[in-house]
C-alpha cells in the first residue's frame, strides 16, 4: 500500500493513503491536535514510529500489510463531511495512545464466565439500543458483536502457565470457564452509537488475526481453525462496527472496543471503518 507525504509528531507518523489528496494531511492536523496529537512537519521518519494511516475508510486486503508492521499501523477513516477524520474518533485515538479509558462515562459492566452470561449481556445491550431508539437492525448487530467479543475473550484468550490455550480448541464443549478466566464486557450508548468493550487479563491478542481477516476482505471468509476459530468472529466484528480499537498490554491485558452506529443502514461491511491496534 503506497503512501503520500506525511507529518511527524513525537514518534507518531501520519500518512495519507494513496486514495486521498496529500493536502488532507495538512487539513487533518487541527482535528488531530484536538485529540492531543500535536503534529509538525518533519524531514524524515523518527526511529520506530507508530504509523497513523489516513484513508477513506474502505477496508481492502491491501490494508492487511499495514497491520503486520512493527508496530502495527493505526488505520483512521476520513468519514467527516469535510473529508477529515471525525472529532469523536480522534478523541478515541488520543485516549487509546495515552492509555486513558476508552469508554464514555456511565457504562454498564458485566462479568462473563458462562454462555448464559454472554446471552444475558447480549440481550441487555440489544435492549439498550431499543431504549435509545436505535433501529432493529442495529440491535441485532449489537447483540452479534457482544457474542463475538465475549466468545473470543472468554474462550480464546485464557492460557495456562505454559502459554497453552485452555478452551480455544473445544469451544462447543465448554459452557463455563474457571472464575479466574472470566472477562468483563461493558457497553454504553452515546450520540447515536453503541460503544462495547471487552477486557481479558491475558494480553495475548495480536494483530495477526485482524490482518488475516482483512486479507480476504470482500470475499468469502476463510477460517483458520488452528488459531482457535476466532477468525470468523473477528470478520463479523469488523463488518458490523464503524470502529474497532484494540489496546494490548502484553501478558497483562487485552482491551477491544467496538463502536456500532444505531441507524438503519444494513450494508455495514461497506461503510467507512477505522481499525486502531495499539500494542504496548
Amino acid at each position: 500500500m503506497s503512501t503520500a507525504p506525511h507529518l511527524e509528531a513525537g514518534g507518531l507518523l501520519l500518512i495519507a493513503d494513496e486514495t486521498l489528496s496529500p493536502a488532507l494531511v495538512e487539513q487533518a492536523a487541527p482535528v488531530l491536535a484536538q485529540g492531543g496529537m500535536a503534529l509538525c512537519q518533519g524531514p524524515g521518519s523518527p526511529s520506530g514510529p507508530r504509523r497513523l494511516v489516513l484513508f477513506d475508510g474502505k477496508l481492502t486486503p491491501a490494508h492487511a500489510e499495514a497491520l503486520r508492521g512493527e508496530p502495527p499501523a493505526l488505520l483512521l477513516a476520513t468519514r467527516a463531511s469535510d473529508g477529515r477524520p471525525s472529532a469523536w474518533e480522534v478523541r478515541l485515538l488520543g485516549d487509546l495512545l495515552r492509555g486513558a479509558p476508552l469508554l464514555p462515562a456511565g457504562a454498564s459492566r458485566h462479568r462473563l464466565q458462562s454462555v448464559a452470561d454472554i446471552n444475558a449481556t447480549g440481550e441487555a445491550a440489544a435492549q439498550a439500543v431499543t431504549q435509545a431508539r436505535g433501529s432493529r437492525t442495529a440491535a441485532a448487530l449489537v447483540g452479534d458483536v457482544v457474542h463475538e467479543l465475549a466468545a473470543n475473550a472468554m474462550w480464546d484468550a485464557p492460557v495456562d502457565a505454559q502459554g497453552q490455550h485452555r478452551y480455544a480448541h473445544r469451544r462447543s464443549e465448554v459452557r463455563e470457564v474457571a472464575p479466574e478466566d472470566a472477562c468483563e464486557l461493558s457497553f454504553v450508548v452515546e450520540e447515536g452509537r453503541m460503544w462495547l468493550e471487552v477486557v481479558d487479563r491475558f494480553g495475548g491478542l495480536r494483530p495477526g488475526p485482524f490482518a488475516r481477516a482483512l486479507g480476504g476482505w470482500g470475499g468469502r471468509v476463510q477460517v483458520d481453525a488452528s488459531g482457535g476459530g476466532a477468525g470468523l468472529g473477528l470478520r463479523r466484528i469488523l463488518e458490523h462496527s464503524d470502529v474497532v480499537a484494540v489496546r494490548v498490554a502484553a501478558g497483562r491485558e487485552s482491551r477491544v472496543l467496538c463502536v456500532v452506529d444505531l441507524g438503519e443502514a444494513r450494508r455495514r461491511a461497506t461503510q467507512p471503518k477505522s481499525l486502531l491496534f495499539c500494542l504496548q
